[in-house]
């Protein structure tokens, strides 16, 4: 057991924390869980390290190899661009500057980060572009009084997830990622180290539904989305659509969803995945689907991405 290596991936919520332990040796998800906080965590570091230090004494972890933390796309800068090819032996001046074009100059606010896709300095690159609020990951990295809690690596769940495809599942074709919260809903059609579309539906006309109404609503919004990013970002016609977040832990909104998917589209839920087991006991997997995200961003500090 002195050679298990563990890895706590975190996704930040609005008003909770999700967490996934990982064992490096065996690639195994150990325990999952949804920790409510009284307050936003990712504003509030005091409460984000207190609520994490009794979860992790509650369940008796005093060694973890590194912490990762994603933060959901809407409360990020998340943006596909294209950089052309004059522009490519400069891509990081190029990327500043688009970054202080979105952000109407207040591009020194942010942490600016990319990851290539596609392309080459001949054609030009395809670029994911990511930004969050730098006073954010600065409270990340100086504001835990605990040096054992400070995460290693920070990113946004839309790289969490591609990782979560590409190393649990494997991607062999493009497939549709829906992760569907209470406060947004993310969408991306991704292939193998490539992200062909990424799309949103607010849930803020959510608010004061019913249950059975907001089921509606939403399988709406995503079905309208689906066929805008056939329409405007040419994504090919998917065979499967994953789903993962809060949402998809309700089931009547999955059954909606999946009667208004076609017929030669399958609706998964992402709670088994080819590469990467699960915990054994229920407790520990009862929130698989709820974490992915932290399930993705303890996977990419673990494979070294």
């Amino acid at each position: 057991m002195s050679d298990t290596k563990l890895y706590l991936g975190i996704e930040v919520g609005d008003v909770s924390l999700k967490v996934a332990l990982l064992d490096a040796a065996e690639k195994r998800v150990l325990k999952t869980a949804v920790l409510q906080t009284e307050t936003s965590p990712i504003d509030d570091i005091f409460t984000f390290e207190t609520v994490l230090q009794g979860w992790m004494e509650e369940n008796g972890l005093e060694d973890v190899e590194a912490i990762s933390v994603t933060v959901p796309a809407f409360r990020s800068i998340v943006r596909q661009i294209c950089v052309p090819a004059e522009a490519v032996a400069n891509i990081d001046d190029y990327v500043q500057w688009y970054l202080g074009l979105i952000t109407n100059g207040d591009k020194d606010s942010y942490i600016l980060d990319y990851k290539v896709l596609s392309g080459d300095a001949s054609v030009g690159e395809t670029v994911l572009l990511i930004a969050v609020r730098r006073e954010w990951a600065e409270a990340l990295r100086k504001g835990f009084r605990s040096k054992s809690l400070v995460p290693k690596s920070m990113e946004v769940d839309v790289l969490s997830l591609m990782n979560l495809m590409d190393v649990a599942d494997g991607i062999n074709q493009v497939e549709c990622v829906i992760k569907a919260d209470y406060f947004g809903v993310t969408m991306l059609w991704l292939s193998k180290d490539n992200l062909h579309a990424l799309r949103c539906v607010s849930t803020l006309s959510l608010v004061n539904a019913s249950m059975e109404e907001a089921a509606e609503i939403l399988a709406n919004g995503i079905c309208e989305q689906m066929k805008l990013a056939k329409e405007q970002n040419s994504v090919p016609e998917v065979k499967q659509v994953n789903i993962c977040g809060e949402m998809a832990m309700e089931p009547l909104f999955v059954q909606k969803l999946r009667e208004k998917l076609t017929d030669s589209c399958q609706l998964i839920l992402m709670d088994s995945f080819s590469n990467l087991r699960l915990p054994v006991d229920e407790a520990d997997s009862a929130a698989v689907l709820n974490c992915a995200g932290a399930i993705g961003t303890a996977l990419s500090v673990m494979e070294g991405v």
